[in-house]
């Protein structure tokens, strides 16, 4: 306290020393919309610069505080001085015109009264959530801030094609924005940046939902999840959260429409000789009958395998891909030898004319 009462308090403010409340707060305002760190990119002189009007403007705003820096600046005894002479003139005009006086006075009075009043809406509507005093018009004026509606936050969600197919559940980790509960999204306290917030205005907060997503879900789907998006301020709406759903594409299956498609390898053998194999789909495995003499590239459909939707049903296409192992034995090696030397088959004899 010491330190304002060194302080030449309405020189910062820029006001005479007998100014009263209104003229306090008219000159705060005047100066706090030049200063204040939010016009002036947050540089350091703004802030010092606005801490130091905001000290003055609430210091001589309590009546004891002023009271005291009055009496000791000197200040006590020269209002006193301009109160008599006030007095005096005032008796003096009652006297010469007392039957104007009333009228006069009234009518000044109600022009005072209406300034005030003009005054505190103008500095109600235009400076509310602006300046970091807190006073009883500052929580009046909280009370009458406008609604404001909370952010929608957007999350990408990859989850495999047969979840896609089955449903499934995701914990997701969302990050929430709210209104700093110690400024009240105000930035500032008392001058200085907000030691919680540190100047945003807001919170982080995060959070972890377990989701359910149902199935028969196709890619690029949106799941809306109401109000667990950014909080809303003033009693505002609370935004939503909206999962955007990626179906990955593993290495065995792909998908066409409702149709999923998929490449299965068998050996030479099995290609010459048919065989019976095990065929995974996206709900479990089906046995498929390769038939004798089967091509590489040649395609089977399993109906109703697939994707569904509205009633309807895909079917899983499987595409035959004949592969030679790898590290044949020295049997294996001999035996297609053989094979090579009685087969009389030539199968690139019609790559151009067939």
């Amino acid at each position: 306290m010491n330190e304002y009462l060194n302080k030449n308090l309405y020189e910062i403010l820029g006001i005479d020393f007998d100014a009263d409340v209104v003229a306090i707060k008219a000159a705060y305002r005047k100066k706090a919309r030049i200063y204040h760190p939010d016009v002036n990119n947050n540089t350091k002189e703004s802030i010092e610069k606005f801490k130091e009007i905001t000290e003055a403007y609430e210091f001589l705003l309590n009546v004891d505080k002023r009271k005291r820096y009055d009496e000791l600046h000197g200040y006590s005894k020269r209002k006193a001085q301009n109160s008599q002479a006030q007095r005096a003139r005032a008796q003096k005009a009652y006297s010469s015109s007392a039957s104007d006086v009333k009228p006069a006075s009234s009518s000044k009075k109600k022009v005072e009264n209406d300034d005030k009043t003009s005054f505190s809406n103008v500095f109600n509507t235009i400076l509310d959530g602006l300046f970091p005093h807190e006073d009883v018009n500052t929580q009046k004026n909280n009370s009458q801030c406008k609604p404001q509606n909370g952010r929608d936050i957007n999350l990408s969600v990859s989850i495999k094609i047969s979840e896609a197919i089955q449903g499934t559940h995701r914990t997701v980790n969302v990050l929430h924005s709210e209104p700093c509960p110690k400024c009240q999204g105000r930035k500032f306290i008392n001058g200085t940046k907000c030691p919680m917030c540190k100047g945003t205005g807001e919170i982080s907060i995060h959070k972890k939902l377990n989701v359910k997503i149902p199935p028969n879900i196709k890619n690029g789907s949106k799941i809306r999840i109401a109000n667990e998006g950014n909080k809303g301020c003033h009693g505002g709406i609370d935004g939503d959260l909206y999962l955007n759903i990626e179906i990955k594409e593993d290495k065995f299956f792909k998908y066409d429409g409702l149709n999923v498609i998929c490449e299965l390898p068998i050996t030479p053998y099995e290609a010459a000789l048919g065989a019976n194999i095990e065929v995974p789909t996206l709900n479990s495995s089906v046995n498929m009958k390769i038939p004798s003499g089967t091509s590489s590239g040649q395609k089977f459909r399993l109906s109703g395998q697939g994707l569904s939707e509205d009633g309807k049903k895909g079917d899983q296409i499987v595409i035959i891909k004949i592969e030679m192992p790898r590290n044949l034995s020295s049997e294996e090696i001999k035996l297609y030898e053989k094979l090579k030397n009685i087969s009389h088959h030539n199968v690139r004899e019609n790559l151009v004319n067939g």
